[in-house]
């Protein structure tokens, strides 16, 4: 049966003890800043992930410590468009998410969007385990219709298939090639739409009417459009376009963020197999773009390459550019 070599496995075991705590801390850097509950109780914790389309799943272990998403930490990542969702299979995760208050215990799922603040005490007797997934937003606000999930936690039925399916991926990774891989991340997809339309009623009510929200579900609902911009996007949210702005200004400006997602989206599209038949040029009209040199150049801008050299080297990679950047550096860990 084939192995998948792309599989990173990340341990304080691996350092000196009296390493522990700073290497815990560069390892868990792109999530959230890390720290210890008490001055005697070192940093201990694991990763092992493998991708899966262009999603990252596995499992991390961990001791009793605490997580601060901040400002500074969403900026310097570069997975602010991704969700962590984490199945508790030991310990008690519970804090705060941009304004909700969460308490994830085991059997629950709790997600959170990685481009929002948060922060969390984890407590366990001995060591705490999850089932971790990181996903695109795009992906997982799919599912959910656009509903922010930032905080929620799933519990009951709906968590208990999702929990099961997540767990049976994870076992089922290291014995498949990435192609086979890939597959998992439609199935684990489907079956989240079915356990948050399942837990909708019980969920509690969040609606985020904050302009970046509201912002960034009109993008994705028309990233396709060609007039999509300030100008039409000012009139559709009721607002002015100083408005607008400023709710963007740390991200260059709402042009480059529709800009950035469109060409991540066109990435995507190149490295999926079953897009390979498609024409560069459709795929620029697909995505938004008003011709195939515009999505040429910037795109060139943006990755350094081509379109075409995407298209033949990206299937060897992960097909989302920020998981595949945080693939790599976990990468580097990994002895």
């Amino acid at each position: 049966m084939p192995m998948n070599s792309a599989r990173i496995r990340v341990s304080t075991r691996s350092v000196d003890p009296a390493d522990a705590n700073d290497f815990w801390r560069v390892v868990t850097r792109p999530f959230f800043v890390t720290e210890p509950i008490g001055a005697d109780t070192p940093l201990q914790g694991s990763i092992s992930a493998l991708p899966i389309g262009t999603s990252l799943i596995g499992e991390t272990t961990f001791n009793a410590q605490k997580y601060n998403r901040s400002k500074v930490v969403i900026a310097e990542s570069g997975l602010d468009d991704q969700y962590m969702i984490q199945v508790v299979l030991g310990g008690q995760v519970s804090g705060d998410a941009d304004g909700v208050d969460f308490v994830a215990r085991p059997g629950d799922i709790a997600f959170f969007d990685l481009g929002r603040t948060w922060t969390a005490d984890v407590e366990t007797e001995a060591t705490g385990r999850t089932i971790t997934l990181l996903a695109p937003r795009s992906l997982v606000e799919a599912e959910s219709k656009g509903r922010s999930l930032h905080g929620t936690v799933l519990r009951g039925v709906p968590a208990v298939v999702l929990a099961q399916c997540m767990q049976s991926v994870v076992l089922a990774l290291p014995h498949l090639d990435p192609d086979a891989a890939a597959g998992y991340e439609d199935v684990v997809a489907s079956l989240l739409r079915v356990s948050l339309g399942i837990a909708e009623p019980d969920l509690s009510p969040r609606p985020d009417h904050s302009l970046r929200d509201r912002a960034y579900a009109y993008i994705a609902e028309h990233l396709s459009e060609t007039w999509l911009g300030p100008t039409s996007m000012c009139a559709a949210l009721s607002v002015s376009r100083a408005q607008l702005y400023r709710a963007f200004a740390s991200d260059g400006g709402i042009a480059l963020v529709i800009r950035r997602k469109r060409l991540e989206l066109v990435y995507r599209e190149l490295t999926r197999a079953e897009m390979s038949n498609e024409t560069t040029d459709a795929l620029a009209l697909r995505c938004g773009f008003t011709s195939k040199s515009q999505l040429a150049r910037a795109f060139k801008d943006f990755y350094g390459m081509t379109p075409s050299q995407a298209r033949t080297d990206g299937r060897r990679t992960i097909g989302d550019p920020s998981i595949a950047r945080l693939h790599r550096r976990l990468e580097f860990f990994s002895p």
